[in-house]
C-alpha cells in the first residue's frame, strides 16, 4: 500500500479522536439563545498561492486564518437592560441579519491584487481586505443613526478556533499572544471574559482573560464612532511564496448592460485564483479539499488562461504536467485527457518555445497513456501517490484506471462509474491537444498517430451515442463543450441532450442540484449548439440562487461531499449544507461566459456574442481582451454593426444568433 493511501487511513483516524466542532455543538445545545456563526455562504479571501486562507460570511463576519478566531459586528439599540436601568442592548448581529437584507459585492481597490468584501445591511456597510499577507482591515461604516456598532471577538467564527488569552494593551488587543488587534477611534469600552457565563453579553471586566477551555472573548463597544478601522496583523512569520498575478480580476474589460454578468465573470476569477493555496490545483473549498484534484484542476486551468490570467495558469498548469494521476478517488482514467486539454489551452496562449520544449516529453507520456487505454487488452493498474478521501481509502479498486478497452471505447475508471463517453470525449480531446503541441514542436509523427488515434475514438464515440443504456449524465456535459467530439451528428447530440434534461434549471420549489458544475456544462452545450436562450434559462438561474449573494460562489454536494475531516478541528462551518466555494463550477462558469462573448469553433472562425441576448443590443457594447488562441480579441456593437479587432486577420468572424440577420461585421 502506497504512502499516501497508508496516510489517507492515519489522517482518518486521527481526526476523529478529536473535534473542536463537536465542543462548538454543544455550547450551542447549553446556550441556544446566544449568538452563533452563520454557517452559510462563506467565501476565501486569500493571496493565490498562499497558505494563508481568510472565510468571510454574509454579514461580515470574518476569520483571518484557518482555526484563528471569529470576529462579528453586533448591532446596540436603546432600551433597557436586564436590571430595568436604561442601555444599550442587542438588536442583532452580523451572524443573524436575515440573509435577504444582506448585499455583497467584491470591490477592487486601485492597485490592489486581491479584491475586498463588502457588506451593506440597513444598520451598516462593512469591508473586509487583505492588503498583504499577515494583515487583515475591517473598515466600518454605520448608517443607521438609531443603532450602534459593537466588534465582538470569540473562540467561534466562520474558520474560528479556541481563544484561551485575551489582553487590552496600549489601545490594542492581543490575542492568543500571536494576533493584535488595533481599533480606530478607541473603543469607548472593551469588556472581557469566558463566553460560557449567563450573562457574558451584558457584562465583562477590562482585565486580560485567560480561559483555558478557549471560549474567551471580547466585546469592543464602538457607540462613540460611525466610520471605525479594525486592522488585525499575524505576529507569526507569514509563509513567503513568490507573487504571480498582478490581479485577480479577469483580463477582459465589458461594457455590457447586465452588471451581473459582468460581476460574476471578475469573481470566478477572483475566486478561481484566491482558492489557489500552496500552488495546489484544489476541486473547492481548501479546507474540505485539502489536496490537489486533477479533474477539477483542468478546469480551474484553462478557465484562468483564456481569462488572461496566464501567470498563475503557467504556475500550476506545472504541476498538471508532472503529474499523470492525482485526485480523492484515486488514478482515474479521464486525467490525461483533461490535462492535455488544460495544458494546450495554457501552452497556445502563452505563445513561449520554451515552456513548450519543457512540456513536450510531459504531452508525449500522457498521450501515450491514452493509447494504452484504447488499446488495453487486461486492467491498466497505477499506484495510489497522493491523498485519498478518507471514506473512499479502502476501496478495493482504487489502482484501476481501466478495464479491457470495449467496442474501440476506453474503458474506464470515474467517479466510481463507468462513463464510457464521458472518459473517452476527454480523451478524443486530450489527444487532439497534444497532436497541436507535436505539429508546434515539429514532431509530425507523434501528430499524425495521435490524430489517427483520435479518428478512430470518435467513429466508435458516435457508433456507441445511440445504443440503449451508454448515455451517462456525464456525457451530456462532455459531447461538444469541451470536447468537440459530437460535432458530426449534432442534432442526435442536441436531441439526447433535451431528452435528458441537462441544462434546464430546477422547477419552483425543487431542490437544488448537487453537482453545479454539471448544469453549467450542460448549458455550454447549448451554448454551442447555437440555442442562447436555453442558457439563459441556467445563467439567470444561478445567479438569482447563488451560495454566498452577490459574491457569484456556488456549492457542490449535500454536506461535507468528499472531505478530508479538517473542518472538524475548527470553531466554524459547524453544520455544511455543501461545499462552497466550488472551483470546477466557477471554472465552468468562467469559461462559459467568456465563450457566450466570443466563441472559437476550431475551424479558424469566431462567433462573435454567440451567448448575448438580444435585449442587450438595445445599447452599445464593447468587449475587450478576450483571450484567443490566436491573441486578444476586441469587439464593439454600436447598434448598427459590429466592430472587430483581431490578431489574425485570416479568422473568419460571424455575428451570433442575436444579432439581426446580416449584420456587417467590420475587421479592423
Amino acid at each position: 500500500m502506497k504512502k499516501a493511501l497508508i496516510l489517507s487511513i492515519l489522517l482518518s483516524a486521527a481526526l476523529a479522536a478529536a473535534a473542536p466542532r463537536d465542543d462548538v455543538k454543544r455550547q450551542m445545545e447549553l446556550r441556544p439563545t446566544d449568538y452563533w456563526p452563520r454557517g452559510t455562504g462563506h467565501v476565501v479571501l486569500a493571496f493565490p498561492g498562499s497558505r494563508e486562507a481568510g472565510y468571510h460570511e454574509p454579514g461580515g463576519s470574518f476569520s483571518p486564518g484557518i482555526g484563528s478566531f471569529g470576529v462579528s459586528i453586533w448591532i446596540l439599540e436603546e432600551g433597557k437592560l436586564s436590571t430595568g436601568a436604561p442601555g444599550l442592548v442587542f438588536k442583532a448581529t452580523s451572524d443573524t441579519i436575515p440573509l435577504a437584507d444582506v448585499r455583497q459585492r467584491l470591490v477592487w481597490e486601485p492597485g490592489r491584487v486581491l479584491p475586498a468584501i463588502a457588506s451593506d445591511t440597513g444598520d451598516y456597510e462593512s469591508v473586509w481586505s487583505h492588503p498583504e499577507t499577515g494583515s487583515w482591515v475591517l473598515k466600518l461604516r454605520w448608517k443607521n443613526p438609531r443603532t450602534f456598532p459593537m466588534v465582538t471577538v470569540r473562540g467561534v467564527g466562520p474558520a474560528g478556533g479556541p481563544v484561551t488569552q485575551l489582553i487590552w494593551e496600549s489601545n490594542r488587543l492581543r490575542i492568543n499572544n500571536r494576533w493584535w488587534m488595533s481599533v480606530s477611534p478607541a473603543p469607548k469600552d472593551v469588556l472581557m471574559g469566558d463566553e460560557r457565563h449567563t450573562r457574558w453579553t451584558t457584562e465583562g471586566s477590562s482585565f486580560p482573560s485567560r480561559v483555558r477551555s478557549g471560549w474567551a472573548y471580547a466585546r469592543l463597544d464602538l457607540s462613540n464612532a460611525r466610520e471605525i478601522e479594525v486592522r488585525i496583523q499575524d505576529d507569526t512569520p507569514p509563509h513567503r511564496f513568490p507573487p504571480a498575478v498582478a490581479s485577480t480580476r479577469a483580463a477582459v474589460s465589458a461594457d455590457l448592460p447586465d452588471a451581473r454578468f459582468v460581476d460574476s465573470l471578475h469573481a470566478q476569477a477572483a475566486h478561481l485564483s484566491m482558492g489557489v493555496l500552496d500552488w495546489q490545483l484544489r476541486a473547492g473549498d481548501p479546507l474540505n479539499y485539502p489536496y490537489p484534484w486533477l479533474r477539477d484542476g483542468a478546469y480551474v486551468v484553462t478557465a484562468l488562461a483564456r481569462a488572461g490570467q496566464l501567470p498563475a495558469a503557467r504556475k500550476l498548469a506545472a504541476y498538471l504536467a508532472e503529474h499523470d494521476f492525482f485526485g480523492g478517488f484515486g488514478p482515474e482514467a479521464d486525467a490525461p485527457g483533461l490535462a492535455l486539454w488544460a495544458l494546450e489551452e495554457t501552452a497556445v496562449r502563452l505563445k513561449d518555445g520554451k515552456f513548450d520544449s519543457w512540456l513536450w516529453p510531459h504531452v508525449r507520456r500522457k498521450a501515450d497513456l491514452i493509447l494504452e487505454m484504447i488499446s488495453a487488452k487486461q486492467a491498466v493498474h497505477r499506484p495510489v501517490e497522493a491523498p485519498v478521501a478518507p471514506r473512499h481509502a479502502a476501496r478495493p479498486d482504487l489502482t484501476l484506471v481501466a478495464e479491457p478497452a470495449r467496442d474501440g471505447l476506453i474503458n474506464g475508471r470515474m467517479d466510481h462509474h463507468r462513463p464510457l463517453l464521458f472518459i473517452n470525449a476527454v480523451s478524443y480531446r486530450g489527444l487532439l491537444s497534444g497532436a497541436r503541441l507535436a505539429g508546434r514542436r515539429g514532431r509530425t509523427a507523434d501528430a499524425r498517430r495521435w490524430r489517427s488515434a483520435a479518428a478512430q475514438l470518435r467513429r466508435a464515440w458516435e457508433a456507441a451515442l445511440s445504443r440503449p443504456g451508454m448515455q451517462n449524465q456525464r456525457t451530456w456535459i462532455s459531447g461538444l463543450w469541451p470536447s468537440g467530439i459530437a460535432g458530426g451528428m449534432r442534432e442526435r447530440f442536441a436531441l439526447g441532450l433535451d431528452e435528458s434534461g441537462a441544462g434546464r434549471p430546477p422547477a419552483a420549489g425543487a431542490a437544488r442540484p448537487p453537482w453545479t458544475y454539471f448544469e453549467l456544462a450542460a448549458a455550454h452545450q447549448w451554448l454551442l449548439l447555437g440555442r442562447p436562450e436555453r442558457v439563459w434559462e441556467t445563467l439567470g438561474w444561478f445567479f438569482d440562487n447563488q451560495a454566498s449573494p452577490g459574491l457569484y460562489t456556488w456549492w457542490e454536494g449535500e454536506g461535507e461531499e468528499n472531505s478530508f475531516g479538517f473542518w472538524e478541528q475548527v470553531r466554524g462551518w459547524v453544520s455544511p449544507p455543501h461545499v462552497t466555494p466550488h472551483y470546477w463550477t466557477a471554472a465552468e462558469m468562467l469559461l462559459l461566459q467568456l465563450d457566450m462573448l466570443a466563441v472559437e469553433d476550431g475551424e479558424a472562425s469566431v462567433t462573435i456574442g454567440a451567448g448575448i441576448p438580444a435585449s442587450w443590443l438595445e445599447k452599445p457594447l464593447s468587449v475587450r481582451g478576450l483571450l484567443l488562441e490566436s491573441g486578444p480579441l476586441d469587439w464593439s456593437w454600436d447598434g448598427k454593426r459590429l466592430s472587430v479587432k483581431t490578431p489574425d486577420p485570416r479568422l473568419k468572424m460571424k455575428a451570433g444568433p442575436a444579432f439581426p440577420a446580416g449584420t456587417p461585421v467590420i475587421i479592423q
